[in-house]
């Protein structure tokens, strides 16, 4: 098309005709001209851009061999491992809807929050000095308008202690964390569900999720009493699907000699108050999944990404998936980047791009 057609189109017009195009095809066209670079980045278009094209997603995997903040990139709509790519100078914490949290290179009392789409960062600053962190969330609750907080349990002399930033209000606040028995999984991160970011905690196995608006934890939720058996759970892990309001938990049943015999997929229903059993893991894909893990769950972490369940393991190359929609399990292919031998540090981050969230 005659680049003076493209000149002369009014703005607006401009925004309706490229609202239905792919993220890829934007990204292509970003690097064509200054005018098409500084209009994705407008806040008139990114409030408008909501294509029905499906968008590239990314697992990308962390390992010692690719050496420091070198990651290796599987593309899950071409389904295909790319080349090693390096995300930024410093390391990566956490993920969540196209923003990712990185420890500052520039100042080590800081967090560095990134949108690569937008070309946006911002540097938030520790509440604290020195800032020990057992557990660090990056949530975007379904309530906000592209805003997001970060959720760090730290540990106390006699409780640990919470704080929750609202980028928003570019605050801190802290609370006393009073529920010791939550699982602070470095690689498991907290559900968010609606305006409650959830957790499991171990011994007995339960669900209890703390409220980022009212600042509150909420009473927390026997396993055995929503999905019976609880006697007979062996590990659970929670995951969600923010943008369609839908949680999930994941279970291992134990036989009698305490060796994992069935793994399921629950849903979490409309109402809020039962699972509902979605899939069954097959038995020759359990027996190779529990020796994967040498009956050993503490290095089980979960990952919602692009539809699927993620299954993966610090001390495993390979990741299991649930297609929750197809209700269809798999292995991804394993890196070929990797070496033969090598079995630990391996930590997944699902980096889904999106324009609308705000750093």
């Amino acid at each position: 098309m005659d680049p003076r057609i493209w000149n002369s189109l009014p703005e607006d017009i401009l925004y309706r005709i490229l609202s239905v195009a792919s993220l890829e095809t934007l990204l292509i066209l970003r690097s064509t001209c200054k005018r098409f670079n500084s209009l994705f980045l407008s806040p008139a278009f990114l409030s408008s851009y909501k294509s029905s094209q499906p968008s590239p997603s990314f697992l990308c995997l962390s390992h010692p061999h690719f050496g420091r903040n070198r990651f290796a990139v599987y593309d899950t709509l071409r389904r295909r491992w790319r080349n090693r790519a390096s995300l930024a100078s410093s390391t990566l914490l956490a993920s969540s809807k196209g923003i990712l949290c990185f420890s500052c290179p520039a100042s080590p009392v800081s967090f560095l929050i990134c949108n690569f789409l937008t070309k946006s960062t911002r540097t938030v600053k520790f509440p604290n000095h020195p800032f020990p962190i057992e557990s660090l969330n990056l949530v975007v609750p379904t309530s906000s308008s592209g805003d997001y907080k970060i959720f760090a349990l730290c540990p106390g002399i006699s409780f640990r202690q919470g704080f929750v930033y609202d980028s928003a209000s570019r605050r801190w606040h802290q609370f006393d964390d009073i529920t010791p028995n939550i699982k602070t999984n470095t690689r498991q991160e907290g559900v968010i569900h609606g305006d409650t970011l959830y957790f499991y905690t171990v011994e007995p196995y339960s669900i209890v999720g703390y409220d980022l608006e009212q600042r509150r934890w909420n009473r927390a939720l026997s396993v055995g009493e929503l999905i019976g058996g609880g006697s007979r759970v062996s590990f659970v892990r929670l995951v969600g699907d923010a943008g369609e309001q839908k949680m999930y938990l994941i279970g291992g049943i134990a036989t009698g000699y305490g060796t994992v015999s069935e793994v399921k997929v629950w849903e979490l229903d409309d109402a809020g108050r039962k699972w509902v059993e979605q899939g069954n893991m097959p038995a020759e894909m359990c027996r190779k999944f529990a020796a994967v893990c040498y009956h050993n769950y503490q290095h089980l972490y979960c990952l919602w990404h692009g539809g699927m369940i993620c299954l993966c393991c610090n001390t495993w190359p390979e990741v299991l998936w649930f297609d929750v929609a197809a209700r269809e399990w798999g292995w991804l292919p394993k890196c070929p980047l990797l070496p033969e031998k090598g079995n630990f540090g391996f930590t997944w981050f699902s980096v889904v791009p999106d324009l609308n969230t705000l750093v």
